[in-house]
């Protein structure tokens, strides 16, 4: 049991001090009360440290995601998802499920994580494109202002046009990427809740916690 702990207990670095000494604290009196002393006898029962570590990693983020408030800034929000969604991952990763279901866990997450990526890029190409029309349109109507007055205006009138449309665009992007990811980390919850189990330890948890 101590090995278990130990090595349950170097996953847990992301957990603040205190949150990691509570889950610490709870399956070291789980694991004495059921008089599971070995290793194998840890692992057969709650699944092996990496397992349960990445396990309880998803649980606290989700929470943590659950207990946001507006004093979150959107760029916090979309971290904490990001962080939940990666974590999710991992736990499905490491859930013991039917071949069929972990692929079909891993495409949905895959598609998902093509689609962000697709997404991304095509934002990135049409600020890319937009600012080096407006850069172009600038130059060019530098270039020729002193020969033609009207035409230098209207090709520096084109190009702050561009800056001004990209000024739009930018926080729609924003908008919508931000959006997306919120989006994804509600997949994730489902697909984590749907197919990752509370082990015995934690429905007993609960179990005590509420006749207290």
């Amino acid at each position: 049991m101590t090995d278990y702990l130990a090595q349950f207990t170097a996953l847990l670095a992301q957990l603040q001090p205190a949150e990691r000494e509570e889950v610490l604290e709870f399956y070291r009196e789980y694991l004495l009360d059921a008089q599971l002393d070995t290793y194998a006898a840890c692992v057969a029962e709650l699944g092996t440290p990496k397992q349960l570590a990445r396990k309880i990693l998803a649980d606290y983020s989700i929470r943590f995601n659950e207990n946001l408030d507006d004093h979150q800034t959107t760029h916090q929000k979309s971290k904490a998802n990001i962080r939940a969604i990666w974590l999710i991952g991992l736990a499905l990763l490491s859930t013991p499920i039917t071949i069929p279901v972990a692929i079909a866990v891993l495409a949905v997450m895959a598609s998902l994580g093509v689609v962000v990526i697709a997404l991304l890029f095509t934002a990135i190409a049409i600020i890319v494109g937009i600012t080096v029309l407006a850069l172009t349109s600038l130059t060019a109507g530098i270039g020729v202002f002193s020969q033609s007055l009207w035409t230098g205006l209207f090709y520096i009138g084109a190009g702050l046009a561009a800056i001004g449309a990209e000024l739009l665009f930018f926080p729609i992007v924003v908008w919508v990427f931000n959006l997306i990811i919120q989006g994804v980390a509600t997949i994730a919850k489902r697909l984590y809740h749907r197919f990752v189990k509370r082990n015995r330890a934690e429905r007993e948890g609960r179990h005590h916690a509420k006749n207290r």
